[in-house]
């Protein structure tokens, strides 16, 4: 039969044994929550000159210029569908943040065209297809923007 105090150990050891098994488990994702600054700037980078994010995602003034003090907050599409039987959607959402959404989707979004259960946002919301690491930049890039 095995002692009191022998069992406490054995238990202890599991618990310690588990956790270690958890925090290996959870490493390459606790790497991914904690951009560099290079992946903030290559994010920064690819939503204002690559994909363009800024001129959807941007409020506009009445002369339809981009509200510079107010970058990714969320716009009003600024041009209709030039094919009359596809709906675009009239605004696009407000990312500086990334308010309510799941960095995860989102990176899966920009990888795929797709959001994890397997819808689209309407268009013009492109199907971008980026690579892993720029997806990762790019949500790095937003979730630092306050």
């Amino acid at each position: 039969m095995i002692h009191r105090s022998e069992k406490r150990r054995i238990m202890a050891a599991a618990v310690v044994f588990v956790a270690a098994g958890l925090l290996v488990a959870a490493a390459p994702r606790l790497r991914a929550t904690r951009p560099t600054a290079e992946g903030v700037e290559r994010g920064r980078y690819l939503v204002h000159h690559v994909a363009m994010c800024v001129q959807c995602h941007s409020p506009r003034d009445e002369r339809g210029e981009l509200q510079r003090l107010h970058l990714l907050e969320g716009g009003r599409i600024p041009v209709s569908s030039p094919y009359p039987d596809e709906t675009w959607a009239f605004e696009a959402p407000h990312l500086a943040g990334l308010p309510g959404f799941d960095p995860d989707a989102v990176v899966t979004l920009l990888m795929t065209g797709h959001l994890p259960d397997g819808r689209s946002p309407r268009p013009p919301m492109p199907p971008f297809r980026l690579s892993r690491e720029d997806a990762e930049a790019v949500v790095a890039y937003l979730s630092s923007l306050d």
